[in-house]
């Protein structure tokens, strides 16, 4: 039986309700603040219960098309990087991840890379578009250090 907690804990995920908040936000239709606000609601609420709150907006049906081939090719381009990347840059990341000791949660998001948005104590939405598996490994790494 384990009584210690782990030294950090390191998620990365991408969701359809929060790139939706961001689609919406690069086409205008809303502004930066109310893109914080959605975002930090999102980070409070049960992981189906933001495709509730999505589906009723009015515009979700015009993003479903464009988020789902943006999902589908950074997944793509994901997988593409992963298997490219050496495995002793994984292990030099999972080093450092545990050296910062830090929790994160980590969301792609619909946004340029190098783009970011921390939300303390362990939520970072980071812009996923134009990067390379190694950029986004220091990506991760930054927000860790950020948010500890």
């Amino acid at each position: 039986m384990r009584t210690q907690t782990p030294p950090f804990t390191w998620s990365e995920d991408l969701d359809e309700t929060l790139n939706f908040w961001f689609w919406l936000w690069r086409s205008g239709g809303i502004e930066n603040a109310e893109l914080r606000v959605r975002i930090q609601q999102w980070a409070g609420l049960h992981p189906y219960a933001g495709h509730l709150v999505v589906g009723d907006q009015s515009r979700f049906r015009e993003y479903l098309p464009v988020g789902q081939d943006w999902r589908r090719n950074w997944i793509q381009r994901t997988m593409e990087g992963t298997r490219s990347e050496k495995p002793r840059a994984h292990r030099a990341r999972f080093r450092a991840m545990n050296a910062i000791g830090v929790r994160i949660r980590v969301q792609w998001v619909m946004a340029p890379f190098g783009e970011r948005w921390l939300f303390p104590p362990d939520l970072a939405c980071l812009g996923v578009e134009g990067s390379t598996a190694e950029e986004r490994g220091s990506a991760v790494l930054e927000a860790a250090r950020a948010l500890q």
